[in-house]
């Protein structure tokens, strides 16, 4: 079955820490306070509690935090008093993008033809070009063959 209990869980060790580790640190406080006060194995923060924690930036955690901990057998769900626990994973990370991916993207697709158009004028051919090309006089040679065969016979 499972057990509800609301704790108040002091944060103010988080502040003992440099200014760039504490939001992380009052994390790990709360999950350590949880397990000694539950003697659980695994404690899962919800998502408002992890907003709540991070609301302030990384260098200043709240220093006081009420918690509603829902225990069901080894595993403990903490959520901020007030809100229902939803289980939540990190965003992946996005690629980033180089300066010349930035620009195309800001100047949009008439940037894109003007390159085009420019590396057409410099002779340059793009790799779809030369395919198209290549696939053009192997038509034109077929059809060349075919004529002087006919002359031939």
């Amino acid at each position: 079955m499972a057990e509800e209990k609301i704790y108040t869980i002091p944060l103010r060790e988080a502040y003992k820490k440099a200014e760039g580790k504490r939001a992380p640190y009052a994390a790990r406080l709360i999950r350590s306070y949880l397990q000694t006060h539950t003697k659980a194995k695994t404690v899962k923060l919800g998502q408002e509690l992890n907003k709540a924690i991070w609301s302030r930036s990384i260098r200043r955690p709240p220093r006081k935090v009420r918690i509603k901990a829902v225990k069901d057998g080894d595993i403990v769900r903490a959520e901020l008093v007030g809100f229902e626990y939803k289980e939540f994973k990190a965003l992946p990370k996005a690629e980033k993008k180089g300066a010349k991916e930035k620009l195309m993207d800001r100047l949009g697709p008439k940037a894109m033809k003007k390159e085009e158009e420019e590396k057409r004028i410099e002779g340059k051919e793009t790799k779809t070009e030369s395919k198209e090309e290549a696939k053009q006089s192997e038509k034109e040679e077929t059809t060349e063959e075919a004529k002087e065969e006919k002359k031939a016979e």
